[in-house]
């Protein structure tokens, strides 16, 4: 049997990429939750869509999967009771985006509770949880406007830190042209220390957003770095439509197929 090429996510981006490998090979592809759409749902008219062109071109589905380990040839995968490892000729990984960490960021200070990245604060904001009075955002990356604007609308007062030049409209207050970050609070986060133009200013506030420049999220052993064996990463890392992302790994896994002849 002809080992197939394994696509890991099955968000828009993911879905685009498998159908158009399958033109030219089988495809199984891999996802942790047992919907396709990732971060942009399962139920748009859009996903659909992509779901149904991935399964016409013939790419084989596996949600509620997770992808544990590549090793070339084979990935381990761990499923509802069992844990298997597939046969895979390439992995390409479409595993989405994190917003940036304190480490990415060179945030340093204490490590109390209430520092949270944008995507779990939009979650829990999503939710109608009312959880900070004076929350400061630490970057303006895609995430950030969304998390400011429901902070907003539950009471927050909304503090901006940003390493540019202007003022995001979306906060109540700015500091910009951030160079360093320290975090205070011992139990629950109280404050924020931030040198922005050679001046050193605490901010109180009683919540901490992480709201920079995504990053790709990786988190297969073996699949980490852009020099992985085997492994092609499609992993666009602007803020894009669903369309624009399903476009990108159409057009990745096409190049990728030009320059293999479809077979490597």
């Amino acid at each position: 049997m002809t080992a197939p090429y394994l696509v890991v996510g099955a968000g828009p981006t993911g879905l685009g990429c498998a159908a158009e490998l399958a033109t030219v090979h089988p495809v199984e592809l891999i996802d942790r939750i047992p919907v396709p759409g990732g971060e942009a749902g399962w139920s748009s008219p859009e996903i659909t869509a992509l779901v149904k062109a991935a399964r016409r071109s013939g790419v084989r589905f596996r949600l509620g999967n997770t992808a544990v380990r590549w090793e070339p040839g084979r990935l381990l995968v761990a499923g509802p009771g069992r844990i298997e490892w597939l046969p895979g000729h390439q992995l390409f990984y479409a595993g989405g985006l994190r917003p940036a960490t304190a480490a990415d960021l060179s945030i340093t200070g204490d490590r109390p509770a209430g520092v949270l990245p944008a995507t779990v604060a939009d979650h829990l904001l999503t939710a109608q949880n009312r959880l900070w009075h004076r929350l400061a955002v630490i970057g303006d990356g895609p995430w950030a406007r969304a998390v400011a604007v429901r902070a907003r609308a539950g009471c927050s007062a909304v503090i901006a830190i940003t390493p540019g030049c202007d003022a995001p409209e979306w906060a109540d207050e700015a500091i910009t042209q951030a160079t360093q970050i320290v975090i205070v609070g011992r139990d629950r986060v109280r404050a924020v220390r931030v040198c922005a133009k050679q001046q050193w200013t605490e901010v109180a506030c009683d919540g901490v957003v992480l709201a920079a420049s995504p990053r790709p999220n990786r988190n297969v052993t073996g699949a980490l770095g852009e020099d992985s064996p085997g492994v092609a990463f499609v992993q666009p890392v602007d803020a894009l439509s669903v369309s624009e992302r399903s476009g990108i790994g159409r057009s990745t896994a096409r190049r990728w197929i030009t320059a293999n002849n479809g077979t490597e």
